[in-house]
């Protein structure tokens, strides 16, 4: 195994945030956390709490934050199952520590009932031909094809048990889902932040059973119908869809909880021409549909990095014109925590991007919903050696 110095994390508190992606981009994740774990990063759970009496360890990673599938694998990482553990019951290993989960679990029949539309105003085949109008009927009241509610009972009897509450676990757990009557990104945790300064319409839920939450996250439409919760704050019931709808990384949350260092895993890379493959209109709709799913999520992620660096470079500038007009330096610091504050951005804040390369066509084919080891291993193994990539070259 290769050494990476890893002087300048000892001492930080350290956040790992994990994108959606389902099967695949969880068996990424599980990759990534194990790479981290063997450059010498302690994944903080329950479990590790039990065994660990005393202060934080240098290089403990302590706020999980995950959306959809990676909600799935920071449950399972807080809950105190290894990388290694859920990577054997990934890959199917018979005398792995943890239950795989099935077809059946994750593609729950059994949905939610909900109530007819009430509203005149919704027809949306009205001007459709006859023949396609009573064709395409059904699917002006279909919600989804399944339920997550299979994946939540898998949690229940194989992961959490009695702990299913936010409060319960040692590590800071976040799950983020998308409330889908609303325009609101919902953070459940045990902790009730007030709402970031530049999104008023995300808001944490405390209360909401951590079972529950990754239900809600995990809901992607059109897949899952959407999943209900309760609304700890009026009594109603709200729906839910996926976590990743409205924003990719919730990076944020790691910040509002304080983290120096936000260890953000992804795989929405989209695909670059390779000569071996050619182009993605020779291979169907879902390839097409993928590639443009993924280069918009990958905009957002770069146009958010791209906003931080010129508000960075912006606060170094200033801060530098400041220390050459020699202004004192109570008015010097003054000024630059209103700027950081206006700006929405604080400059000692680390960020650590790993995601796939764009000529890994092997792993942006790989189907997102596949149990097959081989698949899975594939994303394990890429995960793995793009996080070893990644951290040796913080180095240089």
């Amino acid at each position: 195994m290769k050494t990476v110095n890893l002087d300048e994390f000892k001492g930080k508190k350290i956040a790992f945030v994990c994108s959606g992606g389902v099967v695949k981009a969880a068996a990424w994740h599980l990759g990534v956390a194990h790479a981290l774990e063997e450059l010498g990063f302690h994944l903080k759970s329950n479990k590790s709490t039990q065994e660990l009496s005393g202060s934080p360890r240098s290089l403990e990673i302590g706020t999980y934050v995950g959306s959809s599938a990676g909600a799935m694998t920071c449950i399972f990482l807080a809950a105190g199952f290894t990388p290694q553990d859920v990577i054997q019951s990934t890959l199917g290993y018979k005398n792995s520590r943890l239950k795989s989960i099935t077809y059946r679990d994750m593609f729950h029949v059994r949905r939610h009932k909900l109530h007819p539309a009430k509203s005149e105003y919704w027809h949306p085949f009205e001007e459709f031909p006859v023949l396609f109008r009573n064709i395409l009927k059904p699917f002006s009241s279909f919600s989804g094809f399944f339920s997550t509610e299979g994946v939540r009972q898998y949690l229940l009897k194989n992961v959490l048990g009695d702990v299913d509450r936010f409060e319960d676990f040692a590590p800071d757990l976040f799950v983020v889902a998308t409330q889908l009557d609303h325009s609101r990104k919902v953070i459940f945790s045990k902790y009730n932040y007030p709402s970031p300064i530049n999104d008023p319409t995300s808001q944490y839920y405390t209360g909401t059973p951590v079972s529950v939450a990754a239900a809600a996250s995990m809901s992607v439409p059109p897949f899952f119908i959407p999943y209900p919760v309760k609304n700890p704050l009026n009594g109603e019931v709200d729906y839910y869809i996926d976590g990743e709808i409205r924003e990719t990384l919730s990076t944020h949350v790691a910040e509002d909880n304080g983290c120096d260092v936000i260890i953000s895993s992804w795989t929405h890379t989209p695909y670059h021409y390779h000569d071996e493959i050619g182009s993605l209109a020779n291979y169907g709709l879902p390839s097409i549909a993928i590639q443009s799913i993924y280069l918009m999520i990958q905009k957002k992620i770069v146009t958010h990095r791209a906003e931080r660096e010129k508000s960075l470079d912006i606060l170094t500038t200033v801060n530098a014109w400041m220390k050459t007009e020699k202004l004192p330096e109570s008015q010097r610091r003054t000024l630059m925590s209103i700027l950081e504050r206006k700006m929405n951005v604080n400059p000692k804040v680390r960020f650590i991007d790993i995601a796939p390369n764009h000529d890994d066509y092997k792993l942006f084919f790989g189907n997102h919903f596949t149990l097959n080891p081989k698949t899975a291993g594939h994303a394990v193994e890429a995960g793995y050696k793009k996080t070893m990539q990644v951290l040796s070259q913080l180095e240089k």
